[in-house]
Parts: C-alpha cells; structure tokens; sequence
C-alpha cells in the first residue's frame, strides 16, 4: 500500500458517490446500491471506503470546528467584512444563536455525514476477502476510532443526539431514532476508542502518512477525559466514572496512557517553536493527529463538500494586504484578542509565530470588522502554496494538526499536578523551556500555570473554548467578557460592542431545526438551556 490517505480523498469520495452530500442525517439512505453490489470486494476496496471516512474529518462545510472555537473563546474575534458576515459566526460569538442556525446545522451534516460512512464500512467490510494478516482488525480500528470523534464532536456541541451505529433500512427508521443521553453517547465514544486501541499501530511509516495511530487514539482518550471531567459531569449532571461498562478510565488510566505515549520515544518537541508550523514541515516528529489537506483535487465547490484543501486558511487572511508577498489576502476572521497578545511573555517566541502583526508588517491593509492589528500566523493563507488550479480559495494544502506532542506532556502534566507535582513540573517546563529557554524554567507548578502555557502554546489552534469550559462557566465568562474589553485609542470600539458570555448556553450548539421538524414528533429536542 504505497499511497498516502491525503493522496486519494478524491478518488474514494467518488467511489462512495453523493452519500455525505446530504443536509440532514435523516436523508442519509444508501444511495449508491449498484455500486456497492459490485463493492466491498476486495482489501483495496476496503482502503478506498476507509479513506472516505477519513475524508468526513477533514471536511469543513461551511464550519470548520477549529476557527468556530477560537471565536467563542478569548483568543478571537469573529471579524470578517462587517457585522453580517457570516452571520452564524456572529450570532455564535454573541450567544444568541438559534436553531435555524447554518453553524450547527453544517456541523451536525458533516458528523452525521462520517458516522453513515464508518457504519456502512463496518457493515460491508466483512464480506472483503481479507489476505494480508491483521489488516482487517486494523481497518476496524481505524474506522472505530473515527466513529468516536464524530460522536465526540456531536457531544461536546449538542449535548444529547441519536447514537446511529448501523445503517437504517429506510428514512422513516432515520424518523422514529431515539435521542440518546450525554452519559450513552461518552460510553459509545469509550467502547469505540478502547476497541480501537489494542489493533492500531503504534506509529506508521511514511507512507501511511495521516493514518490513526495506537498513540494517537490515547491522546484523544486523555483529551475527552479532561472534558469529561471537567465539564460533562458538572454541567450534565453526571456522577459516574467514564466508562464503555466494562474499563474504568479514570485518571489513573489516563495518567498510564499518556506515559506510555510519553516514554515511547515516538513523538519528540521540535528544537525551534516555528518549525511545528512550517508549511513545508507538515507531519513532523510533534504530530500524532493531522487533518490531511492538499491541492490535488483542484476544489471548485462552494458548496463545501467537495474541497479537499483547506478552506478554512482563507478566513485567517487579511483583506487586501499590500508589502508582504508571502501572504496572500483573505476574509479577516477570528481576528487575535488585544487579551491573547497580552498573555505572551516578553521574548516568547511563540507569540511572534502564533500571531501576524499586520499594522508591523504591511504598508496597507483594509481594516474590516473587529480589526484588532491580529491575525492568525499559523494558519494565514501561504502565497508559496497558492494553487495553479481549482479555485485559491478551496486548494491551501495546509494540514490542521489536531493533537501534538506539547498536548500530550501538558495534558500529563495536568494529570499529575496534585499526585506527583514534580512530575507535572517536569513536563510542564519541557514545554515551556522549548520556546523560553532553559532560564525561564519554573520552579513550582500550579493549574494556572498550566493553562497560561496551554493558552500561549496552542493559541490559534481551536483548543482554547474547551479548555476554558471544563475551568466552569464562571471562569469561561470572566475570561471570555474581560476580552472585549477595549484597549484605549482603538478606533472601532462599537466593533466590540454586546459580545459577552451567556451561561445558559453552556458554549454549546442548538440541535439544528431542520432535524427536528424532519423526526416524528418529540423524537428530537432541545438539550441546552438557552435553546429549548
């Protein structure tokens, strides 16, 4: 198998046919049975239909989950053209979204998209007449592991929505699927990632680039655990234990998992903070989970399904930018927070590789909505990657790196900050000491702490919402209120102007209106306060 997964997105999402074009879960039906009677044959059918459901990950529809987090959390503005544009993103950063909203009804398409996807994969994959050893558990995995980050997505945006493992026989079974709780769905996204688990390898070569890893699904476990934890079983009520009814993860479990990825040697820190960003560096020694993007499709779709660069580069770009030619311009969203600059220590490195000064560094620019002089370096449109063909916009190959190393040791060090503090300190300071140096070392570890290196680490790269909500919602209102505040001399205060935090939205997403009206009646309700 010589081909990487970014490779050939393209051609498997045309072996698959229109089935994750669809609006509405509902409508999700088998839509190409003459193909699939000819299907599932043999072991390279088999890789074409998991590279479809890997190909639903990195899909943005109109809702790139990355840049939606950022917004609703301190680190950035909506921004963009004016107050109405994208007026979903607008009505998010303000709290008063609803259910006819195009963010949640685009987000819940694409996740209800993949879990069709690995269902029928799951069905279908057993009559595939399996010769190469192993390979099929590990497909199986592969394609568990990515059922559970649909699932983790749906849960952490809408709360309670239907588990759907299987692919229904007609639209009026899609019709009549029962709601399940938050505590169902955390179980099914345990069972899916610890049967994943024992049949992922642990890394792959080079070329299997993008595919799960062993490491990778821990990390994710380590991930939701914190969420879990933090922010579920408060907010929903819950008591118990993550469990898939059979394994404890608690954080002994979790503290085990991330020492072994830890002590594996598999991942390493980059010596140069900037490197990890480097678009000429994608799928280095920090990466354990990417989002796989390329030209090769030539994209041309407004629609958003059928882009396979990532389009979400063009909504970090400054508009009209004039005296830098290594950018190229774009729509000036989740412009940077005054509050997210203000967090870097003097000399951090990372500042100058997280955030583009564009008042510094071009002789013009069109200062739009919520201009705040910020913009987002890691991911700003590239002119060196422009695209010869599709449309510019749709084509940037620049992958989103959704779990690094520096996660995994800060996550670790969250997890021994009150068990083994030095430990915690440990890797706390080999995260710090990367970019600051070995000087700027702590000498004592407190949660804070580890939330300021968090914050200034990963900022621009969609975590901050989710850290801030399992800190509770009063900590997330503080955080999030204190970032509009205006810095005096700022010419464009109104900008800013009605944007605060509601609590009773739980920074979470209305189930869309359209699911509901196209369900029985009282089969599908609101879950969140704000939205019933």
């Amino acid at each position: 198998m010589k081909i990487k997964i970014s490779n050939i997105i393209i051609l498997a999402a045309f072996v698959l046919g229109q089935v994750a074009c669809t609006k509405d879960f509902l409508e999700l039906e088998p839509k190409t049975g003459q193909v699939e009677a000819n299907y599932y044959k043999t072991e390279s059918d088999a890789f074409f239909a998991l590279t479809a459901v890997y190909d639903v990950l990195s899909v943005q529809n109109w809702a790139p989950v990355p840049i939606m987090s950022d917004i609703w959390s301190d680190d950035a503005f909506c921004g963009g053209g004016d107050a109405g544009d994208m007026r979903q993103w607008q009505d998010m950063e303000q709290n008063i979204m609803d259910a006819e909203s195009g963010a949640s009804s685009d987000l819940w398409s694409r996740c209800y998209s993949g879990l069709y996807r690995a269902n029928l994969y799951m069905q279908k994959e057993s009559g595939i007449d399996w010769k190469t050893e192993g390979l099929q558990k590990r497909f199986l995995a592969e394609a568990k592991f990515l059922r559970a980050y649909f699932y983790w997505d749906l849960v952490r945006h809408f709360g309670s929505v239907p588990i759907i493992n299987e692919v229904l026989p007609s639209v009026e079974d899609y019709r009549a699927v029962k709601q399940n709780t938050p505590a169902e769905l955390y179980k099914q996204i345990a069972t899916d990632l610890l049967e994943a688990i024992p049949n992922l390898p642990q890394t792959v070569p080079s070329n299997e680039t993008g595919r799960i890893t062993k490491y990778a699904a821990q990390a994710l476990l380590a991930r939701i655990y914190l969420f879990y934890e933090g922010f579920a079983k408060p907010a929903f009520g819950l008591t118990e234990t993550w469990t898939d009814g059979k394994t404890q993860i608690n954080k002994t479990y979790v503290q085990n998992a991330l020492e072994e990825i830890i002590k594996s040697g598999a991942y390493r820190l980059l010596p140069n903070y900037a490197d990890v960003f480097n678009w000429n560096n994608q799928n280095n020694d920090e990466s354990l989970l990417e989002w796989q993007y390329s030209e090769k499709a030539k994209s041309d779709d407004w629609g958003g399904w059928g882009i396979n660069g990532n389009f979400s580069v063009i909504f970090y770009g400054v508009r009209n930018p004039v005296g830098d030619p290594t950018i190229d311009p774009g729509w000036s969203f989740g412009t940077v927070t005054w509050s997210l600059v203000n967090e870097y220590e003097p000399g951090d490195p990372r500042k100058e590789a997280s955030v583009y000064n564009a008042d510094e560094k071009l002789t013009e620019y069109l200062h739009a909505f919520q201009n705040t002089g910020y913009f987002n370096r890691k991911f700003i449109p590239n002119s060196a990657f422009r695209a010869t063909a599709g449309t510019r916009e749709h084509n940037y190959a620049r992958n989103y790196m959704d779990i690094r190393y520096a996660d995994v040791l800060l996550m670790a060090a969250e997890l021994f900050l009150t068990d083994n503090p030095t430990k915690a300190l440990g890797y706390l300071n080999q995260v710090r000491t990367r970019a600051l140096g070995a000087e700027k070392a702590l000498t004592a570890i407190t949660l804070d702490a580890i939330y300021h290196e968090r914050r200034v680490e990963f900022g621009g790269e969609g975590h901050r919402k989710w850290d801030l909500l399992r800190r509770g919602f009063s900590y997330a209102e503080q955080k999030i209120n204190a970032s509009f505040v205006v810095p005096a001399g700022i010419p464009n205060t109104q900008d800013f102007i009605g944007r605060s935090f509601k609590q009773n939205t739980w920074g979470m997403f209305p189930i869309p209106a359209g699911e509901i009206r196209n369900t029985n009646q009282g089969v599908l309700t609101q879950f969140v306060p704000a939205y019933k």
